[in-house]
């Protein structure tokens, strides 16, 4: 069975959360399973856009983006986040292709934020024609910087 991109419900909210929980940045932000529950629930009664991968009729990851009001000008990726040992699988960049597909019909670009200490991510944007155009020190976390991103559509 081929991946599945759909939109995500609130009732997929604990399911998208258990998914992904145990990835190292969370871990590393100190993220609980209900605290996430609760953020993608919010961000859906927000009515803000969660995509989300399905692989054999399970959760494998989620994207969390807004279309507009970045700067005035774009949309903002708020988190990829895929189940543990989907990395490297295609899923991120599909996920990322159609976060991009529908931002792109209401912004000029998108922006995202990545920890200065994830290496894979920024080579993962990167390759993908993002372009880091600036830098927020301890933004969230007093020993990490958040890299700013940015594809110009």
């Amino acid at each position: 069975m081929s991946p599945a991109l759909r939109n995500a419900t609130v009732s997929d909210a604990r399911a998208m959360a258990e998914a992904v929980i145990a990835q190292p940045l969370l871990q590393r932000y100190a993220v609980s399973v209900d605290g996430l529950e609760r953020t993608l629930s919010g961000a859906m009664e927000r009515q803000e856009e969660l995509l989300l991968v399905e692989k054999s009729g399970q959760v494998a990851g989620f994207a969390w983006f807004l279309l507009t009001g970045t700067f005035g000008l774009g949309g903002y990726l708020r988190l990829i986040a895929l189940r543990p040992g989907e990395e490297r699988s295609g899923l991120g960049a599909q996920l990322l292709e159609e976060v991009e597909r529908r931002v792109a019909k209401h912004s000029r670009a998108l922006f995202l934020l990545v920890s200065h200490w994830n290496e894979s991510a920024r080579r993962f944007y990167s390759r993908r024609g993002y372009e880091e155009v600036g830098k927020l020190p301890a933004l969230l976390l007093p020993d990490t910087d958040e890299m700013i991103y940015c594809k110009r559509f």
